[in-house]
Order: C-alpha cells, then sequence, then structure tokens
C-alpha cells in the first residue's frame, strides 16, 4: 500500500513487505482485552490460515518484531481475519476503509511534498505580511496537515497574547465596532480605524478581487506595532483577508493613545 490506512484516528503502521500492524488495529477496535490479537493468534482457524498462506506466497504472512517498539505485522488477508473476529462492525469498517483508499485517486508522493512545502512558504511569508496571529497560523497548519492526510498531531489552541505578556496566556479579544459599543464611545468603527492608521497600529492592505474597485480590494490589518493592543485573525467574510480584533485588557491603554492624534 502507498496510503496510510486510518480507522477512527488511528494510523495502522506498515512494515517495508506491506504487512500491518495487528497491534494498532487491536487500539483501533477499543483495544477490549476479549480482541487481543495474541489469543486471535493461538486460535486454530487463525493458524490454519496462515498455513495456508505460507503455501501460496514467498511473502511471511506474520511477522512479530520484539523490543520496546516491536509489535506484530500481518498481511492484509489476516487483517480481515482478525477485523471479522473482533466483530462484525469492525470488520465492516475496516473493508470501508480499504475499499476508500483503493477507489481513490493515486497520488504522486513527490507532487504532494511539493504542494505541502509550498503550503508552508505560503503560509509562513503570509502570516509574516499580515501579521497573522498565532491561533491563525494554527488553522492553517491543520488544514495543510489534513491535505497531507496525516494523523492530527498539531496542538489544538494556541497563545494569543499581546507581543509585550510575558506570561504564556491568551487574551480575550473583540472586534473594535464592539469594544466602542461596550466603552459607550460614540464612534464608528471605520473613523477610529483611520486615527490609528496614524499612529501606526492599523495599516490597508489590498488584495485582487473582481468584485472591487479596479480589481483591487482593501482591508485592514493590525501593524506589527499593533499586535501589542491586538491580533489579526482571519476573516470570516474572506479567508484572503484580515480582521483585527483587540484586546479587552488593552482597549484603555489603546484609547489613551487616541487622544493623543489631532
Amino acid at each position: 500500500m502507498n496510503k496510510t490506512l486510518i480507522i477512527d484516528a488511528v494510523a495502522v503502521r506498515e512494515d517495508i513487505e506491506n504487512r500491518m500492524m495487528v497491534n494498532d488495529l487491536h487500539r483501533a477496535a477499543g483495544s477490549e482485552k476479549k480482541d487481543n490479537p495474541h489469543e486471535w493468534l493461538r486460535l486454530k482457524q487463525t493458524k490454519d490460515l496462515i498455513a495456508e498462506l505460507e503455501k501460496e506466497t514467498t511473502v511471511i504472512p506474520v511477522v512479530t518484531i520484539e523490543g520496546r517498539n516491536g509489535g506484530t505485522y500481518v498481511c492484509r488477508e489476516l487483517v480481515y481475519a482478525y477485523a471479522m473476529w473482533v466483530s462484525a462492525a469492525f470488520h465492516l469498517k475496516v473493508i470501508r476503509t480499504f475499499d476508500k483508499i483503493s477507489s481513490a485517486p493515486s497520488i504522486n508522493p513527490a507532487k504532494v511534498n511539493e504542494q505541502i512545502q509550498a503550503g508552508v512558504i505560503l503560509l509562513e511569508s503570509a502570516s509574516k505580511l499580515l501579521n497573522l496571529s498565532n491561533s491563525s497560523k494554527l488553522a492553517g497548519f491543520q488544514k495543510l496537515q489534513q491535505f497531507a492526510g496525516i494523523p492530527n498531531i498539531m496542538p489544538v489552541y494556541a497563545i494569543d497574547a499581546p507581543s509585550d505578556a510575558v506570561d504564556g496566556s491568551s487574551r480575550p479579544t473583540k472586534a473594535l465596532s464592539y469594544l466602542l459599543k461596550d466603552h459607550g464611545i460614540g464612534l464608528s468603527a471605520n473613523q477610529v480605524y483611520r486615527q490609528l492608521e496614524k499612529l501606526g497600529i492599523i495599516e490597508h492592505k489590498q488584495r485582487p478581487s473582481r468584485s472591487g474597485v479596479g480589481g483591487i480590494k482593501q482591508f485592514w490589518s493590525l501593524s506589527a506595532k499593533g499586535c501589542m493592543y491586538g491580533k489579526n485573525i482571519t476573516s470570516p467574510a474572506n479567508p484572503r483577508e484580515t480582521q483585527p480584533h483587540f484586546f479587552e485588557s488593552k482597549f484603555h491603554s489603546l484609547l489613551k493613545l487616541l487622544e493623543t492624534v489631532s
């Protein structure tokens, strides 16, 4: 096989002969004691099946590797047999997983690797250009991980805090319009953005857009300096834009700065 078998978020490891680790299958089935693969291997029907397989192929059907990272690897026919022994439901799940892999279009590993590398470079460049928050960058890497078809190894959250924070804890944020309303300030978000632009806290960014003026759409983004007062998240209106969010704990400091703008 050239694609990883993943059952209920458990990746089933393979050896160089494409035998699959039955210990991983046991974990995917729920790790119940009654489904221990060693007990299954002792069954007469399993031994008979192994004997028949040994007559038909030069590949050894069952191989056990000793040691800390060892395990028992079995050929595909024995994978089906073990799954059937566990339960009808698990057997069906294994069959459908194999069918899904078999019917999927063939993928060139080199091309996928190039696409993933290009995605990482693009994401890193975009995060620097747009001063993306850690949580937004994490979301991008999670999508790359999903595209690569590998098990979920990324953390479930990222720390978003002011650039001068030292405690490693995230801070609550809100869109500017909500903060202005919460503090009873009778200005629109766009009016305040214009003032923050003069302070170098906000800057205009642009992207190509068919609906934009002259084929260009403009949007607001926090500058590197502005990351002391907030974070850039991916805009819910368009993933190619940012939307500034401001730390509630820093908003009073931001208001004092606005008082200095003429």
